[in-house]
């Protein structure tokens, strides 16, 4: 996209410049040499307005290229010394109100106004390079103003309003602000601060630079802190490679991540977060090596490594605020991201950290018998040394977490200490199942300690 956009630049440039070049005080025959250099270089369906024609500069403004969607410039103003236009140099291009409109569409994204260019050569050579563009420009700088880019895609939908300068003395370079814009998606809306982009060829001609990001912010879709960050960037052949990191203010949010276009390949366009780390129920929540394709069209797996998270903010969520507990439990849990955006859990276990207790209400646990009887009673009060959460996926119940617990209800049975499993599906406490080593005797349920 960015190769073809400053394709177009080229081409108005060079019309420009070769138009000054011919310099007559009739706009018409200045008209006609516009339009003959354009569609000599395939370039049709333009029409445009010309404004002024000087000694010094010329200008030429209501520029729309194509026939359907066009892509539009207010103005076109060149700035150039009669001695140097002789030798076909110019010195500095101001071109305003650049409107480009970037649709996806079923073959992919294209630029309105521009399938021409999108076409492949007949004699199947590759496009312009960035370099290869700057390098014929005939100019020393070009100043793109108060220009916006409209991006209509399935998932997003924004309107980024951007400068740019390009300068090829006394260095090659370019500098590009976006200003404070929104990303629109059917599910949220997404707020954008201040993006600057710089970035120079290196001797390979492939060029390198630094981008940074002044605030994004979630909103209601999300709930985490206004984040900020910045890093480095790329632009090989037809790759485009961003990296860097966005951190909250008070670093509890933080990620590092790699964004890869490949305008040859679209099936190796993907984002790639190498690191995460958020709280959560007072613990934290770290992730790393999260491979998302733009085109998704399988399952993601997200691997989590919980730290120290409160077992009893995690009871309350899992069972509707009807059970407690005490301490903190760590593990690793992986999240399933299916294509539609729902989610599931995979299996993994977390276990508690230190040992403490866990209260569960009596009236919540179902049955009759007198071995569920004395169940109810160990966990009202069981102080555990052993608890662990493994979640299961595999059955008709679909998510179930199995807590394994070891310890004893110091009011029950001589605090002697138990074994138990308990199933919890969802925010529901479906049953209490006595583990496999246990008997189903109420005074083999038990398991006597010395004393």
């Amino acid at each position: 996209m960015i190769k073809r956009l400053f394709i177009l630049i080229l081409l108005l440039l060079l019309t420009l410049g070769g138009a000054a070049y011919f310099l007559v005080p009739w706009n018409n025959v200045l008209e006609k040499k516009i339009t003959q250099f354009l569609n000599d270089r395939g370039i049709r369906n333009v029409t445009f307005q010309i404004d002024s024609v000087g000694l010094h500069q010329a200008t030429v403004s209501d520029i729309k290229i194509g026939a359907e969607n066009p892509l539009a410039l207010q103005s076109v103003t060149v700035q150039y010394e009669p001695k140097e236009l002789r030798d076909g140099k110019l010195r500095d291009i101001v071109l305003s109100g650049l409107a480009v409109r970037v649709v996806q569409g079923g073959n992919g994204w294209s630029i309105a106004g521009l399938d021409d260019l999108r076409k492949p050569r007949a004699d199947g050579a590759k496009g312009m390079t960035l370099s290869d563009v700057i390098d014929i420009l005939p100019f020393a700088k070009v100043e793109v103003r108060d220009s916006s880019m409209q991006i209509e895609g399935k998932a997003v939908q924004t309107t980024l309003p951007f400068n740019m300068t390009l300068t090829k003395t006394p260095e090659t370079a370019i500098a590009m602000t976006v200003n404070a814009s929104n990303l629109t998606s059917p599910a949220s809306d997404v707020a954008l601060g201040l993006i600057t982009i710089n970035a120079k060829p290196d001797e390979k001609r492939d060029w390198h630079g630094t981008w940074s990001l002044e605030s994004l912010d979630f909103g209601a879709a999300l709930p985490v802190p206004v984040l900020a960050g910045g890093g480095d960037l790329a632009y090989i052949g037809e790759v485009a490679t961003l990296k860097g990191t966005l951190t909250s203010a008070d670093k509890t949010h933080n990620g590092a991540f790699t964004v890869v276009v490949d305008t040859g390949a679209s099936e190796n366009n993907t984002l790639t977060v190498s690191s995460l780390a958020f709280p959560f129920k007072e613990g934290v929540i770290r992730s790393k090596n999260i491979v998302v394709p733009f085109d998704r069209k399988k399952n993601i797996t997200v691997p989590l490594s919980i730290s120290k998270v409160s077992l009893d903010a995690l009871m309350q969520t899992l069972t509707g605020s009807r059970v407690s507990a005490t301490g903190t439990v760590s593990g690793n849990v992986p999240v399933i991201i299916k294509p539609d955006g729902t989610y599931t859990l995979g299996k993994g276990q977390l276990k508690a950290d230190e040992n403490g207790k866990l209260t569960m209400p009596a009236e919540i646990i179902p049955g009759d018998t007198e071995q569920m009887d004395l169940v109810r009673q160990i966990l009202e009060n069981l102080h555990y040394s052993l608890l662990s959460a493994s979640v299961d996926t595999s059955g008709k119940q679909g998510v179930v977490v199995r807590l394994s617990l070891e310890g004893n209800n110091p009011d029950v049975y001589g605090g002697r200490a138990v074994k138990l499993n308990v199933n919890l599906t969802g925010d529901i406490l479906d049953f209490i199942q006595q583990n496999a080593m246990l008997i189903t005797k109420p005074e083999q349920l038990l398991k006597q300690e010395t004393q």
